[in-house]
């Protein structure tokens, strides 16, 4: 089928009269991406037309179809590009795609020339392994990349999609929600007993770490009436959360601790109090899920209640090691306890939740968090653990990320490419993604930087390594003998982009991780205090438009901790508070 010649278009791109009025939909945004992309790698200017009976590119949506769910089909010398409210999108970023384009980041694309634009018959049609793909990466949460993000193809709550875009999954009420359900503030004071027993005490309010006490009934009604109420302010939001807040803090009182060891795990009771919830509201929200956060304590399977089937379990992979893939790795130091002291991996856990849960999802890590630039090779467990998932029938999964506004120095766009590729399908060629990435990002630096990706693995591998998301730890692959093995790759690189500044500046951006481990553990950690590497090392992660390095604190946070000689400087906001980016 020939689309142009000699710079002269051959079709046009056709759409229904009720989306040719209406922009704000997906259809729309379809046709005029396509438009927008065609006419560079052809170089003509190709037209959106309403429908005719003209051989060309007819898009619309199916309403038989999956939301992510497209088609691509050449009939009778037309292009069908078919799909869901999100996936038409899709269907044409795919098809741009099989001709060669690339978005590697919202400001790095490769789109070829082809003036004489021809292309083979099609018949595809394809939906995502995952029907929920999230990630926090800044590139794909922007408001100014909602393009790239759908090129992604992520379609969570981080991403916010207006309607033309096809809309995302969104949650009415999101994780850590004990704190809406039964709010201290309203409750604390006259009911203590609503509220953990930690301790010794029954602690909550603002700026303390605080549970529920699940054991008592009386929360009960009031969790459902919150629940309710958030569900009616919020009626297109189909996810409601009924997860423990962000701490440890369980209730130790004795009808909880009864509970917990009946039913083998922290999470029985957490079960217990959501089934409740879900099977009161669901005559009135019977599209709705409720959702719990199997997470740090609470992570292992219980043995006894299982949830309703309105009732989504979404396992966090906390205190799981992110060097090896899941299914190979033996590490339980970090493992949450059961309460009766053993300890469970996180496959271990996964493959239980596999078998009493109705519906799964994910939450992973890809970070780590206390240390945003340190080196995080997870690179060769991205591919296997999204696999494990599938395998166990989850269905979704959330990627965390560093989500800094400035982004972050540890190839986290090559990363995130990667992830998304791996979400939408598990056995993709995710060795061909990379290498595509690298090349093209990098240019002619890209051996010397797989080379370093490849070194990093290696040697956390040969040092007997383990990789959590949220230590300070320095770990043997960081030691002065690998950072000077790092370094000289790195000098390789330069020197191979040394006439090319945009790849120049993106290879310096990366070695800014090797530079941050140099000056952190030396001048930090072990107290050098070498007044010139510390300023030198800001000065250029702010020429980067670095503006944090801890989850929890920016980047002015982290120097005041810094010359206060802490490692961290979140210390300063106990408990932990978010400090805003001001430096941007």
């Amino acid at each position: 089928m020939v689309l142009s010649q000699n710079r002269i278009p051959s079709v046009g791109i056709y759409v229904k009269e009720e989306f040719f009025e209406n922009t704000d939909t997906p259809v729309w945004t379809a046709a005029y991406y396509l438009r927008y992309y065609l006419s560079r790698v052809a170089v003509s200017p190709f037209e959106i037309e309403k429908s005719g009976g003209e051989k060309g590119i007819y898009i619309d949506i199916a309403p038989d179809y999956a939301d992510d769910e497209f088609s691509l089909k050449t009939e009778n010398g037309s292009l069908y590009i078919k799909g869901g409210r999100r996936g038409v999108i899709y269907g044409v970023w795919d098809f741009l795609e099989s001709l060669g384009c690339r978005f590697f980041t919202p400001e790095c694309e490769k789109i070829p020339v082809i003036v004489n634009l021809e292309i083979p018959q099609i018949d595809k049609r394809e939906k995502p392994v995952m029907e929920y793909r999230e990630s926090d990466y800044t590139t794909l949460t922007d408001e100014k990349s909602l393009k790239f993000a759908s090129q992604c193809r992520v379609n969570g709550s981080f991403h916010e999609f207006p309607e033309e875009f096809g809309g995302y999954i969104d949650y009415a009420l999101g994780v850590h929600s004990f704190y809406a359900l039964v709010p201290a503030f309203e409750h604390y004071p006259a009911h203590p007993e609503y509220y953990a027993l930690y301790e010794g005490e029954r602690v909550a309010g603002e700026g303390k770490e605080w549970q529920l006490c699940l054991s008592n009934p009386d929360i009960v009604p009031i969790a459902i009436d919150n629940a309710r109420k958030i569900l009616k302010e919020n009626p297109d939001k189909k996810i409601l959360s009924v997860s423990q807040n962000d701490n440890w803090h369980h209730c130790q009182c004795e009808e909880c601790q009864r509970i917990n060891e009946e039913e083998g795990s922290p999470i029985g009771a957490i079960i217990r109090l959501t089934n409740k919830i879900a099977e009161a509201l669901e005559p009135e929200f019977p599209d709705v899920m409720f959702e719990i956060l199997p997470y740090g304590y609470s992570r292992p399977a219980n043995h006894k209640t299982r949830p309703r089937h309105n009732v989504n379990i979404r396992i966090c992979a906390s205190g799981t090691c992110m060097l090896h893939p899941y299914d190979a790795c033996e590490d339980k130091r970090l493992a949450p306890p059961r309460p009766d002291g053993t300890k469970t991996l996180f496959i271990e856990d996964l493959t239980a939740w596999s078998d009493i849960a109705d519906r799964l999802y994910v939450w992973d890590y890809t970070s780590n968090f206390p240390l945003y630039p340190m080196p995080f090779p997870n690179w060769r467990v991205l591919k296997p653990n999204l696999q494990i998932m599938r395998d166990n029938n989850v269905r979704g999964v959330f990627e965390e990320a560093n989500r800094a506004r400035g982004g972050g120095v540890d190839f986290n766009e090559l990363r995130t490419y990667l992830l998304c590729k791996l979400m939408w399908n598990p056995d993709c060629d995710v060795d061909a993604h990379r290498k595509e990435f690298l090349d093209y990002y990098y240019g002619a630096a890209a051996p010397y930087l797989d080379e370093y990706l490849n070194v990093i693995c290696d040697n956390a591998d040969r040092l007997g390594c383990h990789i959590y998301y949220g230590t300070i730890d320095r770990y043997e692959y960081l030691n002065d003998e690998c950072l000077e093995q790092y370094n000289k790759l790195f000098d390789k690189a330069e020197a191979a982009v040394a006439g090319d500044g945009i790849r120049l500046v993106r290879v310096q951006r990366a070695r800014l991780s090797i530079r941050f481990c140099d000056v952190y553990w030396h001048e930090i950690i072990e107290k050098g205090f070498d007044t010139e590497r510390i300023n030198q090392l800001i000065v250029d992660l702010r020429a980067h438009g670095i503006s944090r390095l801890d989850e929890w604190c920016n980047l002015e946070g982290t120097v005041y901790g810094w010359v206060r000689g802490w490692n961290r400087g979140v210390y300063v906001h106990i408990p932990f508070r978010y400090q805003g980016e001001s430096l941007i």
